[in-house]
């Protein structure tokens, strides 16, 4: 099992998070993302969090592609785990899909539009991060 990565919280947030509904595997999932989006993410080691109320342990897959030209680094987490989730406040989420860095409105809605294009998404939803109360669990590197 991975280790959680920790560096201190990002209050300024740039960048856009997506909750993705899909009945797909992880490795299924990023597969088509990969595939319809150009991205090359790659499995990371799971992400272990401790849930403090419930003393409980979970780990969460993550996928991870860093592009270099454009300066964004591009993120799917699994969100759920044995009945955990990764953000509590998002339990209709299958998965987070995360993208660091600068873009402009019109790269978040083409975004948008190509995440519900691919055929393996049940659904998207744009998650405001800001207003996230467990958005520490989103810092991973």
């Amino acid at each position: 099992m991975g280790k959680k990565k920790i560096i201190k919280t990002e209050n300024d947030f740039e960048g856009v998070l997506f909750g993705i509904i899909s009945q797909l595997r992880d490795y299924q999932l990023c597969w088509h993302l990969n595939k319809h989006l150009s991205f090359e993410m790659e499995m990371m080691d799971d992400l272990e969090i401790t849930h403090k109320k419930k003393n409980k342990t979970a780990t969460y897959s993550w996928f991870r592609y860093e592009d270099e030209l454009d300066k964004l680094f591009v993120y799917l987490l699994s969100n759920k785990y044995s009945g955990e989730y990764l953000i509590p406040e998002i339990k209709q989420a299958d998965f987070l899909f995360m993208v660091q860095g600068e873009l402009s409105e019109k790269a978040k809605n083409e975004l948008f539009s190509a995440l519900k294009e691919i055929q393996a998404v049940q659904m998207v939803f744009e998650i405001n991060y800001s207003q996230l109360k467990s958005k520490e669990n989103l810092v991973l590197e």
